[in-house]
């Protein structure tokens, strides 16, 4: 055997090692769906009667993305706590016992979109203007911007930690005006725990 071919045999040892190696580091996961919520901030509403506003409400709000949308846009519940104190003066106005106001309140099929040049570390997203009747007494919310944690990239698939990745692999791609189908699709696999393909 030559010269030549004996490295060309050892580098295809080599070439095949290699390949056994790095498939061997990337471990088979079983699709899980991942409900990823965001974590509380605290957002401002107001309570209305007639047409003056007449509290300021400080509450949590928390969000849980249930699918990503071709528009640049994700669909999710938004659940709002509401504090002792602002319950009290929701029984106030409405005159009905405390116990009758809820602690929070859940919207569902919230659609949030991607603020203006946002990127990581904290990707933002914003929620347009909307009211809702808490014990017959309008809570408004003028604007909420939800924050989640920008992630360069991450090996675990289905996790908190991918869905943080893809957000900001999105917000890039929107920023650059680039393809946006496959980090999206990917998104919903990940939300509804779909396997690759």
């Amino acid at each position: 055997m030559n010269a030549k071919s004996l490295k060309a045999v050892i580098t295809l040892i080599l070439l095949l090692g290699a390949t056994t190696v790095a498939s061997a580091q990337v471990p088979n996961v079983t699709p899980k769906a991942v409900a990823f919520t965001t974590a509380p901030k605290l957002t401002l509403a107001k309570l209305k009667s007639g047409e003056q506003f007449i509290y300021d409400v400080r509450g949590k709000v928390t969000f849980t993305v249930t699918a990503a949308n071709s528009d640049d846009t994700v669909a999710g519940t938004l659940k709002y706590t509401i504090p002792d104190d602002a319950r009290q003066k929701i029984a106030s106005i409405s005159s009905k016992s405390l116990n009758s106001i809820p602690t929070s309140i859940t919207e569902k099929d919230v659609i949030a979109g991607f603020q203006k040049g946002t990127l990581a570390p904290v990707i933002h997203l914003e929620v347009s203007p909307f009211e809702v009747d808490v014990a017959g007494v309008k809570m408004v919310f003028n604007r909420i911007v939800i924050d989640i944690n920008g992630r360069e990239s991450t090996t675990t698939k289905y996790t908190n930690d991918e869905m943080e990745a893809l957000f900001t692999v999105w917000a890039k791609q929107i920023n650059n005006n680039r393809q946006r189908r496959g980090v999206i699709a990917r998104m919903n696999k990940v939300i509804n725990g779909e396997a690759e393909q």
